[in-house]
């Protein structure tokens, strides 16, 4: 057969290839034998017809241990028509989630008074994502951000247009004497104060040339800008996360997601106690896309989840509130195979520390929120773990990640926050409300239907 489709020439250059691979196979296996407990003399594996089956099932197992404890990195767009995919929705020319969207605003007066930019600190990017002297343009707030990095390690944000002829200097832009380098002209502009620097073909410096610049911070490996409506300082910090920022947690991973939905409406969920057991519960071992899952009850007499929820504001520092929550998974509803505490710290209106202990392992999670565009919102979420449970992370993350697609098929296909009728057992949603509300301020920018969905 080999003859038929085979010049000698190839023939040769296959065999060679083979015979450099027994001997790479053979060496392989010298040196497993190095390594285990037990030596392969004992076994004639010369006479075996495959003697690169140990090598193999070696490498596949060490294969194994990589793909565990690799740190996963998923980015999942949920927005418009790719949402409808996701959800295996039916097939149409426009997104059902896009047209749900408009025709709902368009219905409920009180949706076209939502603001859409809470005031507070909101990633805008994650420390990997910015080299040294590096520079990244980043669409949030319904602003357009150039974000770059210095020699020395600083961090600027400032507006991403250059003032000359408009030119997106986040885009080709670059570090060049501490200064953000516009790519058309060559004008550089002073990541403190906005001002330009230097023309190269100019002698002096006009008074327009100047950017304006945002006040960030880089702390728990993300960098946040601050955003206020109606250009107010700072009225809180984001503290080091200990856990993380000593080490004594090991970064396992992350997942993002961009999908339709506002801000209050994701971050509540953490509030939220009664929609556990309903969505999430049934569909416990299902994938996030899994729209039947929740109608295959016959799942709650084999596992179930049982949950304490206390949501509460922090007594001291009024940016602050505070989530406990208590899970147990049980077998028929009786032997509690998994129980997990976690402690859920809002931080301002976009970002989450938790804290999550469970009988498997225990976990510290960031949670970012940044409003994109006019409902349009991207979800961020690190994972970290101490290293000797590193191989619960992939479930803990996927865990997380699956709960999260559960409720976005809610947010991306419901009704805008318009006036919610909440009844007394759902008093947490209420406090947690009054709460959000300090984030917004009279000039926080509403929609308007006609010019920002079109």
């Amino acid at each position: 057969m080999e003859g038929k489709y085979l010049s000698p020439v190839q023939s040769d250059i296959i065999s060679n290839v083979h015979v450099t691979a027994e001997g790479l196979l053979s060496k392989l296996t010298v040196a497993i034998d190095s390594w285990l407990p037990f030596s392969l003399q004992y076994f004639d594996v010369t006479s075996l017809p495959h003697t690169s089956l140990v090598a193999l099932l070696f490498l596949g197992f060490v294969y194994l241990i990589y793909y565990l404890t690799r740190p996963l990195n998923i980015f999942i767009d949920l927005t418009g028509e790719k949402s409808d995919k996701f959800f295996k929705l039916p097939a149409k020319n426009d997104s059902m989630a896009k047209d749900l969207l408009v025709s709902r605003l368009r219905r409920d007066p009180d949706a076209k008074k939502l603001p859409l930019y809470p005031n507070g600190w909101f990633r805008i990017l994650e420390s990997w994502e910015l080299g040294l002297e590096k520079v990244k343009y980043v669409a949030a707030l319904g602003e357009n951000f150039a974000v770059f990095r210095k020699s020395d390690g600083k961090v600027h944000v400032v507006d991403a247009y250059c003032p000359h002829l408009g030119a997106n200097m986040g885009i080709g832009g670059s570090v060049k004497n501490g200064c953000l380098e516009c790519p058309f002209h060559g004008w550089q502009f002073d990541g403190e104060t906005g001002k330009c620097r230097n023309i190269p073909y100019a002698k002096k410096i006009p008074e327009f040339a100047k950017v304006r610049t945002w006040k960030s911070v880089e702390v728990n490996h993300i960098i946040f800008v601050w955003y206020h409506a109606d250009g107010e300082e700072p009225s809180y910090e984001i503290q080091p996360f200990a856990d993380i920022m000593d080490g004594s947690y090991t970064y396992k991973g992350r997942f993002e997601y961009l999908m339709d939905a506002h801000a209050e409406d994701v971050f509540q969920n953490f509030a939220d106690n009664e929609h556990i057991n309903c969505i999430h519960a049934p569909r416990m071992f299902m994938t996030g896309a899994d729209l039947e899952g929740s109608k295959r009850k016959w799942l709650s007499y084999f596992t179930n989840l049982t949950q304490l929820t206390q949501w509460e504001l922090d007594a001291d520092l009024p940016h602050k509130s505070w989530g406990r929550n208590e899970v147990h998974i049980k077998l028929f509803n009786r032997i509690t195979i998994i129980k997990s505490n976690v402690l859920a710290r809002n931080i301002g209106p976009g970002y989450i520390e938790l804290t999550q202990s469970t009988s498997l392992g225990n976990t510290r999670y960031t949670m970012c929120f940044t409003p994109v565009a006019p409902l349009t919102l991207r979800l961020t979420t690190r994972l970290y773990m101490r290293p000797f449970t590193i191989l619960f992370g992939p479930i803990a993350l996927h865990g997380l990640k699956n709960a999260f697609e559960e409720d976005i098929m809610v947010w991306n296909y419901g009704k805008v926050r318009a006036q919610q009728n909440i009844i007394k057992e759902d008093g947490s949603v209420a406090h947690f409300r009054r709460w959000y509300s300090q984030f917004y301020s009279k000039s926080s920018p509403s929609i308007n239907c006609q010019d920002t969905i079109y």
